[in-house]
């Protein structure tokens, strides 16, 4: 027996495998919580219930969704040319990062120049940090797997320098100045984004992220370009053959990835969060690889597989609250889909065949 690639895949197949994948990935959590003296089938049930069911969780979802949705549409676009981006996290700090300087030192601009240039800047701040890599390994053949982590470390680090330091906020309470917590000051309001009432929806947010997945499916199936990226993808030696220069696919799809995550990272900013906290990330950069390998690179299929992984986010909120359950397991279940989904890939793209 050996392990051979597939010459065709179905649709049919993929469908399957990730559907068995996803069934494999639920029914080894349901074993954790089995451990924790939890009954599966009910915890499932509520989950569904409080999520799904009532405002707050819908819409919470959706709050979950955004960051989510624009990362992944990139991550779908960079996976499908085979440049492995797995530190989105860096890049969407690094998009919220210039643009918490951007809004910090503009605070009286209006918010119809402000919001827009917030934006831009954080597109461009993530772009430039995910082209480093894609950079390295075009012109040193530099993993990418490792250059993209490992650079998000570098900025996660320098991000806790400046929230411990320069940026601190110095406030006065009651006559007293405090300057010991690790938060920098709210941001100036012209620069808060705007949100559909009675949520924490941040509707521009919302409408770049419906537009980027869309936008990212008609380049990737309509368009020469498209077809370079998947061509690179799918065997690079025979495309540059062809003519297709790795160079500038790489540093394309780099900078649109990195660029929706700096977006992201505007959104989580401006539209959530408000200030930069030792908290700030919230993984959104690594969840989105599990939600960018189910969608498949079609529009649909991201906006609801990241609606419901949003939904999942949300739940673990609730299951830590109502079951009391560690803030492990649920990163632990968050492990196990992106483990079942890796698996499931790697069986859709190969097979054993007798010798």
């Amino acid at each position: 027996m050996k392990l051979v690639r597939r010459a065709e895949v179905s649709r049919k197949l993929v469908v399957g495998i990730r559907l068995l994948s996803i069934i494999i990935a639920f029914s080894l959590a349901s074993l954790l919580l089995l451990l924790h003296e939890v009954n599966p089938i009910d915890f499932y049930a509520k989950l569904l219930l409080n999520v799904f069911g009532t405002k707050v969780g819908v819409t919470e979802s959706v709050v979950r969704m955004i960051p989510l949705l624009l990362i992944s549409s990139g991550l779908a676009l960079s996976f499908r040319a085979g440049f492995w981006n797995i530190g989105a996290e860096g890049q969407l700090l690094a998009g919220a990062m210039l643009g918490y300087l951007l809004a910090s030192n503009f605070g009286s601009s209006p918010s119809y120049l402000l919001i827009p240039s917030l934006f831009i800047v954080g597109y461009l701040a993530g772009a430039s940090w995910g082209i480093i890599p894609a950079f390295l390994k075009a012109k040193l053949n530099v993993n990418d797997v490792l250059s993209t982590l490992m650079l998000y470390y570098v900025l996660y680090w320098v991000f806790q320098h400046m929230i411990h330091g320069p940026w601190k906020a110095v406030e006065t309470v009651g006559g007293l100045t405090y300057g010991g917590f690790a938060h920098t000051q709210v941001l100036p309001e012209s620069s808060q984004l705007p949100v559909i009432a009675g949520t924490r929806v941040h509707w521009p947010t919302l409408l770049i992220a419906l537009a980027s997945a869309t936008a990212v499916y008609i380049l990737l199936r309509r368009t020469t370009l498209g077809f370079e990226i998947r061509a690179f993808g799918g065997n690079p030696d025979a495309s540059k053959a062809a003519g297709i220069s790795g160079t500038k696919v790489l540093l394309l799809v780099a900078s649109i990835s990195g660029g929706l995550s700096g977006v992201a990272g505007i959104g989580e900013l401006c539209g959530i969060q408000k200030r930069f906290t030792p908290e700030f990330l919230s993984g959104y950069g690594f969840s989105a690889i599990i939600t960018a390998w189910l969608s498949g690179n079609n529009p649909a299929n991201l906006i609801i597989s990241n609606f419901l992984y949003g939904g999942l986010l949300v739940g673990g909120s609730y299951a830590m609250i109502s079951y009391k359950l560690p803030i492990g397991f649920i990163n632990m279940f968050n492990g196990l889909i992106l483990l079942s989904v890796l698996v499931g890939e790697f069986l859709i793209r190969y097979e054993l065949r007798r010798d």
